[in-house]
This record gives C-alpha cells, sequence and structure tokens, in this order.
C-alpha cells in the first residue's frame, strides 16, 4: 500500500505528464459540454445539432490571413528542426505579426519584430532553464 502512494519520476519521460493532465481536462470538460448540450436539447425539444443554415467559412473570409496562417504554421514547423527553436520563432512570431497587422507602416513591423523577439526569448528561457525541457 505504501508504493500506491510513492512517484517515480523517470525525467526522460518526465515531459510526457503535463499534456496527458491537459487533454484528460479537456476530455472531460468535452463530455460536459456535450452532456449540457444533450440536456439543453431535450429540454427545449430540439436536435441535439442543427447544421440547417449553417457554414463552416462566413462568405467573405480573409482568404490570405487563412492560407497564409496554414503555410506559415506548417513552414515553421519544418523550419524549426532546421535552424532551431529560437530562430524560427522570431522569423515566424514576426511573419504572423505583419499577416494579421492591420498597417505595414514602418512602426508597425519595428513593434512585430520587437515583439517576436521578446516573447520567443522570454518563452525558450522559461522552457530551457527554469521548466529544463530541451527544444528543438
Amino acid at each position: 500500500m505504501a508504493d500506491f502512494f510513492r512517484v517515480k519520476i523517470v525525467y526522460s519521460q518526465s515531459h510526457l505528464v503535463f499534456p496527458k493532465i491537459i487533454i484528460g481536462i479537456l476530455i472531460i470538460l468535452a463530455v460536459i459540454m456535450l452532456l449540457q448540450r444533450v440536456m439543453k436539447a431535450k429540454k427545449e425539444k430540439k436536435p441535439i445539432i442543427s447544421l440547417k443554415n449553417k457554414r463552416f467559412f462566413e462568405e467573405n473570409y480573409d482568404k490570405l490571413k487563412f492560407y497564409g496562417t496554414i503555410v506559415l504554421f506548417i513552414l515553421y514547423i519544418i523550419f524549426m528542426d532546421i535552424i532551431g527553436f529560437l530562430t524560427a520563432s522570431i522569423i515566424f512570431v514576426t511573419l504572423f505579426n505583419l499577416l494579421y497587422a492591420a498597417t505595414k507602416e514602418r512602426k508597425s513591423v519595428i513593434v512585430s519584430i520587437i515583439v517576436s523577439v521578446v516573447t520567443s526569448v522570454i518563452l525558450w528561457f522559461i522552457f530551457g532553464f527554469v521548466f529544463n525541457v530541451t527544444l528543438p
């Protein structure tokens, strides 16, 4: 019985614990939301899911931002292994900021670069040194 309360930490596998906890919490919350939806639909005597008059995209969605985000995300994943987490993060966070920026003025570009450098370095420091998690 004493072994039940003892936790053995295998440091080579410790990085897998947090994602499993989050996935478990998300599954529990999804089940709760589904049950609430079912109870509400029964109470109002409506179908649980109604796809009538529903669209996946809005009529005039911004195709550049949508497809640009997908392309940048895929390239970010590829380049992270090639040039490393910190460099890839600085480059691609800057590109994401520029993609979603309302203006492309010099000040906006400079702010995007500063935000990208600061946030990437902070995340790199926190994960690399505080949590001791190796990044690509």
